[in-house]
């Protein structure tokens, strides 16, 4: 596979998974500032396998986090316990990642692992590709960023 420009791709499967399960609409990549990964952002990742091998995850602030946790759960954003939120973003990490690899690579079958708590501003290892973006929203911002390590 040659290397391809994977931000349209994010700026995808960001929009669809936002929009149908979330009803939030992306406004397209940003690089204000504002939308820089924080310590106190919440992530989620995960590993994926297949034809392509890595990792992918997203990135929200606590305030964004909580309006996609609501949206996702149809419920009020305050009702909210802390790790429901952080249940929705491993969930939506799970979506959008999924949508990520289907756009990428439609033919190929590729099995997941379960979304974990991530940490904002991990490096990838000097053997793989990885691709970062950020997305601004109504609500703030996402970061998403996908690392190719093995190639099949």
């Amino acid at each position: 596979m040659q290397a391809i420009d994977l931000k349209p791709l994010m700026e995808v499967a960001v929009a669809e998974v936002l929009e149908a399960m979330c009803f939030i609409s992306s406004e397209g990549e940003t690089t204000d500032e504002a939308g820089r990964c924080a310590p106190d952002w919440i992530c989620g990742e995960l590993d994926f396998a297949g034809h392509l091998s890595g990792s992918c995850g997203i990135a929200v602030s606590p305030s964004t986090a909580g309006t996609i946790a609501a949206n996702f759960l149809g419920e009020d954003e305050i009702a909210l316990s802390a790790e429901q939120t952080r249940e929705v973003i491993g969930e939506l990490t799970n979506m959008i990642c999924g949508a990520l690899l289907a756009h990428l690579d439609p033919k190929s079958k590729f099995t997941l692992s379960p979304p974990r708590p991530g940490q904002p501003g991990q490096h990838n290892s000097a053997d793989s590709e990885r691709s970062y973006c950020t997305f601004a929203l109504d609500e703030g911002f996402i970061s998403t960023w996908l690392e190719i390590r093995d190639r099949a």
